[in-house]
């Protein structure tokens, strides 16, 4: 077992050096040529297996991986059967493979089924999504800034909102393809309450907001909100019903929480960036895709909600209810619409660059 200083070195730079290649490799490409590449997925699958062996292998610590240390001494008491759990209690499909890993599984066996389920699931959606272009929809997720902390921190919310990514790539679809996306969103649900609200915001955005132009109008309405009347917002939010931990919002600053706190104009700016992209697609060069915009929109809407409580602590686990769908916002339009045509792969090489750039400094240098 490594130190536990080394985890998260060791998967930025792997996740780098993976999409320094596969850029290299897309750039010269047209969109012709990336729409119709065939591409197996053997690799990322192989991928999938060795990253959930090597984050499951991590050691029990709270000091390098966060809620880390919290999962293991509930798995722990799971097993001596100091903890019992009840259909009607919260989460309870967590519930459920937390104790069903208990009767047979050590807490790192448990790690690691918890990281196939959690990157395994990503990669399906990515799959789903952009099948001919897998494996480059697959380095967009990995190389997200949120990506290795809630593969190792925020467990629970990481595993849920991957299921959430498989559900919008049924949302779309016929009614065999709803009714998985409503056992999906259900699924979601009983693993973390709070993803209530992207479910709820692409349901909105197939049925009742279905033009980017609303959906980016209430975003920037939020930006005013939040510098208006942030703490008021704040304190509403915290007293939600659907999830007790949104407590947290109101709680006073924390050393050990999201440091940073106060008005966010650099995770302002890095939430923007597939806003920007999806509005120089629709508006700038007139092109229209109707589930982009349902991704586009859900995304957007979601952020929103996250916006108005930037000042929060801890409002990083709300920007994860918009972010974690950011890789696929940005990867989708690049790989499936024609935006430049023979120099598509020059600009995707470009955004997974800047998108890997960023995660690098915001892990090295600030979290």
């Amino acid at each position: 077992m490594l130190p536990g200083q080394f985890y998260k070195p060791i998967f930025l730079y792997l996740v780098i050096i993976l999409t320094l290649i596969q850029g290299s490799k897309m750039a010269p490409l047209s969109y012709t040529r990336i729409v119709h590449k065939k591409a197996s997925v053997f690799f990322s699958i192989i991928l999938v297996l060795l990253l959930a062996w090597f984050l499951g292998s991590r050691p029990v610590s709270g000091y390098y991986f966060g809620d880390t240390a919290q999962y293991a001494f509930m798995f722990e008491n799971t097993v001596d059967g100091k903890i019992t759990f009840a259909h009607g209690d919260g989460e309870w499909i967590w519930q459920y493979i937390t104790v069903q890993c208990a009767r047979y599984l050590d807490v790192h066996e448990y790690f690691t089924v918890i990281a196939v389920l959690y990157i395994g699931f990503s990669l399906w959606a990515c799959y789903r999504l952009t099948s001919n272009n897998t494996y480059t929809t697959f380095l967009f997720i990995l190389a997200g800034l949120s990506f290795f902390t809630y593969g190792t921190n925020g467990l629970r919310n990481g595993l849920a909102c991957s299921v959430v990514l498989l559900f919008l790539s049924y949302v779309n679809g016929g009614f065999i393809d709803k009714i998985i996306a409503a056992v999906l969103a259900f699924v979601a649900y009983g693993i973390h309450h709070t993803t209530i609200l992207p479910v709820s915001m692409a349901v909105i955005s197939i049925f009742v907001i279905r033009s980017f132009k609303l959906a980016y109008t209430f975003w920037i309405i939020s930006i005013l909100v939040s510098l208006v009347a942030g703490s008021a917002i704040t304190s509403f939010f915290a007293t939600l019903g659907f999830d007790d931990r949104l407590s947290y919002l109101s709680s006073a600053p924390s050393e050990t929480a999201f440091t940073h706190t106060g008005f966010r104009w650099d995770f302002l700016i890095y939430s923007m960036m597939p806003i920007v992209l999806g509005y120089y697609i629709i508006y700038k060069r007139g092109i229209r895709d109707h589930f982009y915009e349902i991704l586009l929109n859900t995304y957007t809407l979601s952020n929103a909600f996250w916006v108005m409580v930037i000042r929060a602590n801890f409002s990083n686990r709300f920007a994860y209810l918009s972010w974690f769908m950011y890789p696929i916002v940005l990867a989708y339009p690049l790989l499936k619409i024609d935006i430049w045509g023979k120099y598509q792969g020059k600009y995707l090489n470009r955004i997974m660059l800047g998108q890997i750039g960023f995660t690098w400094f915001m892990q090295t240098f600030y979290w």
